[in-house]
């Protein structure tokens, strides 16, 4: 996998000059640190000089590059990257096929992170497989009141019967070492049974003041294949997500999206709850992948909404964290006037710009590239790197041509992508990384031993905006 597609050169050169870095050369399969050896078998007296990097200075991105080096150099270690998003990181393909690549190239040190149960139709995971029993109510920090104390999964699983049950199992078979919930207290919260590999190894009562979360550590006697919470009693009990893990070097990829969420989608978090899942993960790399439906908002407040994203960042950004902004991908809105098309399967007309009154057509909304060219701005201060996902697509009206391609790589909603889609985006992400990370710590150069020291807790005050 870590061949980069001849098709996706000339987009890759295109992302990299939006992201602010050069393109790069993207990784061989020899491990990187490997000395080189000359034609005559011998070894070269000392590495090449490493020259200069875009991500120097960078505390976030030197960080996240110095531990995949250590851990394609033997140093052992881990890479925790989190992606929040939209109903993009909802879908699971984009996030799957990224992770696979990460995991392929450098270890897995398991599933990771995730919303627990399955709290919307279609969730699913490729590399878990989640089972449910009995009544489970989930809230969506999207729209449902009022809080129960969502953390950054978006989601809230509660039990709503004695007996209710969910499970979690690695599909690879490689299982897990050690396992996290997170649980949110409630007065009149019930009692939970947790169980490994049908083994009841805790029981934890989840009465308390309302909203509190804590985070339970779970370590195994082995390799573990399965997680089980199960609800003692009638009472409700309140899950916030769930973490697989596995004590062996490489990637670990935590994942959460809400279909419909903006970044400010945030805002409905509990603090204290993010704080704590963040302190407990320590994500060395965090994507965010939101801007569409903020895109899609006619009277989306520019201003205002910057000033959130900002104070978004700074909620996750508790370093030293690398942070990517994923720009929204291209998009197009059906006009009021297609609506009194009786032919509902008839291909309507794309344009870049909002059509007449009475026209039908697709077309793209102004907001979604003001949307756009605020999230790049932003990335001028240095706090993130922004990649344009649009750039991928074939310039005005980008979604459409990819709709009414052959294989089609868009939906008919003009939103969203096919997994055929998302796996190609997935694969060029994954390539420009690479070459960013290729670019750091070029090649020949001494791998630095691995950063094994921990941040300071400092995320819990942070996330409070103290």
């Amino acid at each position: 996998m870590r061949r980069r597609l001849a098709s996706l050169s000339l987009m890759l050169a295109a992302l990299a000059a939006c992201s602010g870095t050069p393109a790069g050369r993207l990784a061989s399969s020899m491990p990187k640190g490997a000395p080189q050896v000359a034609a005559t078998g011998t070894l070269p007296l000392a590495p090449p000089a490493r020259v200069p990097s875009p991500y120097d200075g960078n505390p976030g991105f030197e960080r996240l590059f110095q531990r995949l080096a250590a851990i394609e150099a033997g140093h052992g270690g881990t890479v925790d990257i989190l992606q929040l998003g939209d109903s993009h990181t909802a879908g699971g393909v984009f996030t799957t096929r990224l992770r696979d690549a990460l995991q392929e190239r450098f270890g897995s040190a398991g599933p990771g992170y995730m919303p627990a149960g399955k709290p919307y139709i279609g969730s699913r995971r490729a590399d878990v497989a989640v089972t449910q029993e009995g009544k489970w109510q989930y809230f969506n920090s999207l729209s449902d009141t009022p809080s129960p104390g969502w953390g950054m999964t978006g989601f809230v699983a509660r039990s709503r019967a004695r007996g209710a049950a969910i499970a979690i199992t690695p599909k690879d078979g490689l299982g897990f070492d050690i396992a996290g919930v997170t649980v949110v207290r409630q007065p009149g919260g019930g009692d939970l049974l947790v169980l490994i590999d049908d083994r009841v190894v805790k029981q934890i009562s989840t009465q308390g003041p309302a909203g509190q979360a804590d985070w339970i550590t779970l370590p195994t006697a082995g390799q573990a294949q399965q997680l089980k919470l199960v609800a003692a009693d009638t009472r409700p009990v309140d899950i916030a997500g769930w973490s697989l893990d596995r004590a062996k070097p490489g990637v670990v990829f935590d994942s959460a999206g809400v279909v419909g969420a903006r970044l400010t989608t945030m805002d409905r978090w509990n603090p204290e709850t993010v704080a704590l899942e963040l302190a407990r993960r320590k994500p060395d790399l965090v994507i965010l992948a939101y801007g569409t439906n903020e895109g899609f908002d006619r009277d989306l407040d520019l201003a205002a909404y910057q000033e959130r994203f900002k104070a978004a960042l700074r909620r996750l950004n508790a370093g030293p964290v690398a942070v990517v902004v994923l720009g929204p991908l291209d998009g197009q809105a059906e006009s009021a006037a297609c609506k009194k098309v009786a032919d509902k399967d008839a291909v309507f007309p794309c344009q870049d710009t909002p059509p007449p009154l009475g026209k039908c057509a697709w077309y793209t909304p102004t907001m979604l590239g003001r949307v756009r060219a605020l999230q790049a701005q932003g990335a001028k201060s240095g706090d993130y790197v922004f990649w344009d996902w649009s750039q991928l697509m074939p310039g005005a009206c980008g979604m459409d041509r990819w709709v009414r391609q052959a294989v089609p790589l868009a939906r008919a909603d003009h939103v969203h992508l096919t997994p055929e889609g998302y796996t190609l985006t997935a694969n060029a992400f994954f390539a420009w990384l690479m070459d960013q990370y290729q670019g750091y710590i070029q090649p020949g150069a001494v791998p630095p031993r691995p950063v094994v020291a921990g941040r300071p807790d400092t995320a819990a005050a942070a996330l409070a905006g103290r």
